[in-house]
């Protein structure tokens, strides 16, 4: 048997279970099962698993709850809302990679991420500048080769349909 768990609960059983039934989102809905587990009388580790969560979730889960109510507890839904880390570079330096971008003057994301190193010392990995780039809508285009004895004048023919037909 678990020990008993110290939650000033202000929401009865039967209001838990109510919204957990009525809970059409999947992550509300599994805290609010938990939460009504928990105050059912389970443990931790009972409810937890009776869930398919782990322990430690459920324990942070209840230190929300204590700390804002049950408000808390559904509004901390992961990848909703998340802001993630700040940007390394400030707006200005921001404004100039995309200016230098519409340039010409990087032909790959490796060319942006060494130009950046090299002119304000911050380093970043192939898939952050990969990100960076596509978050201000800059997308390094390499042209495709042309061949030295290319004919442009016979290619534009040729696509119109103008080639010589065989007899």
């Amino acid at each position: 048997m678990s020990k008993p768990i110290a939650v000033a609960w202000r929401e009865s059983a039967a209001d838990l279970y109510a919204r957990y039934r009525d809970a059409r989102d999947v992550e509300a809905r599994k805290r609010l099962g938990a939460l009504w587990l928990v105050r059912r009388g389970l443990g931790v580790a009972e409810a937890s698993a009776a869930v398919g969560i782990g322990q430690r979730t459920l324990e942070r889960w209840l230190a929300w709850y204590r700390e804002a109510g049950l408000a808390a507890v559904l509004a901390r839904v992961p990848g909703h809302g998340a802001t993630g880390a700040a940007c390394r570079l400030s707006a200005a330096q921001r404004r100039e990679l995309v200016a230098r971008s519409g340039r010409g003057q990087f032909r790959t994301y490796d060319d942006a991420r060494a130009w950046v190193r090299a002119t304000w010392g911050v380093a970043y990995r192939y898939q952050g500048m990969y990100a960076l780039l596509a978050r201000l809508g800059v997308h390094p285009k390499v042209p495709r080769p042309v061949a030295a004895k290319a004919d442009a004048a016979a290619q534009a023919r040729w696509k119109r349909g103008g080639s010589p037909r065989p007899s």
